[in-house]
């Protein structure tokens, strides 16, 4: 399953910068840009942990998870990402099959994201966000706060 996260392609016009050069910043190919810009393909955590630090957001302002611009301006830890993913699911009460149900995976494909195998996709970590109600940005390690900052535009 492949998402498109607008606020991607938004941000980027918004600053005046061309999918080229983004490709540049990001050291990947305009066509890679292209499709991950576009949902062709997921875009790797590393390169969008590179774009949100670009912009000064977080990932969950650039999913839409959030209207809040907060910057975490670091680095995913990826043993934090394994050990949050396993720790929130347990206090959910949930076995492995039933989030890999959820994220349509099977069982084994979401062993190895909760045992570092592989890395689990924006997309899936974006449904499992959705799912828990937590902070994508906490379970990259990003930040300590699980709660996802919704601004009240009211």
């Amino acid at each position: 399953m492949l998402i498109t996260f607008k606020r991607i392609m938004d941000l980027r016009i918004d600053n005046d910068i061309s999918q080229r050069q983004m490709a540049k910043i990001l050291n990947i190919s305009p066509d890679n840009y292209y499709d991950y810009e576009h949902g062709r393909s997921n875009f790797p955590l590393d390169k969008l942990n590179t774009f949100v630090n670009y912009f000064h957001v977080s990932f969950d302002y650039i999913t839409g998870l959030s209207n809040e611009k907060i910057n975490y301006d670091n680095n995913i830890n990826t043993n934090i990402l394994v050990k949050r993913l396993k720790e929130v699911r347990k206090n959910n009460y949930l076995s492995q099959n039933k989030v890999a149900k959820i994220l349509d995976d099977p069982q084994s494909t979401y062993w190895n994201y909760e045992n570092g195998i592989s890395v689990i996709p924006i997309s899936k970590l974006y449904l499992l966000s959705k799912y828990y109600n937590i902070s994508i940005d906490y379970l990259l390690g990003k930040t300590n706060k699980k709660s996802i900052l919704i601004k009240d535009n009211s």
